[in-house]
This record gives structure tokens, sequence and C-alpha cells, in this order.
């Protein structure tokens, strides 16, 4: 074997060493980056929920449709000596 040879292969297994803790820290990263968008994503999926159930339950409660389509108008209701100074 010449010197080259066994010079590169002293190389790549120095950078195949190097290289394990590397990729162990980047898969321990990506894992906990992973939690964190699981987390916020489940998070709002809670809020969403709990919203939806809140405005059936509001909407259940009231009953029926409580909009008023049409014309209408405002009347005042008085006491009695209100409506004698007025005339």
């Amino acid at each position: 074997m010449t010197d080259a040879s066994v010079n590169g292969r002293k190389q790549g297994w120095l950078a195949s060493l190097l290289l394990i803790p590397i990729l162990i820290a980047a898969a321990v990263v990506g894992f906990f980056v992973f939690v964190v968008i699981l987390g916020l994503v489940l998070f709002a999926a809670a809020v969403l929920i709990m919203r939806l159930w809140w405005l059936r339950r509001k909407l259940r409660r009231s009953g029926t449709s409580q909009v008023l389509v049409g014309e209408y108008v405002v009347v005042r209701e008085g006491t009695q000596g209100n409506e004698q100074s007025r005339r």
C-alpha cells in the first residue's frame, strides 16, 4: 500500500467519525423543531374547536335567528306627564 491510499483511508474514516456527532445533533434539533411545530398546530386546532363549540352552543341556546328583516319604527314609551306636555 502506498502512503496516499493509507492517508486517504484515514481521512475518510476520520470524516465519518466526525460526521456521526453532527448527524446526531441535527436529528435532536430536528426532533425538537418538529415537536414545537406539532404543539403549535395542536394548540391552534384546539382553539378552533373550542370556538366552534362555543358558537354552536350559543346559537343552540338562542333558538331561532333573532334578525329582523324589514322596516321598523322606534316608538318611545313615556309617562303620562310627558305626553300631556307635548300636546
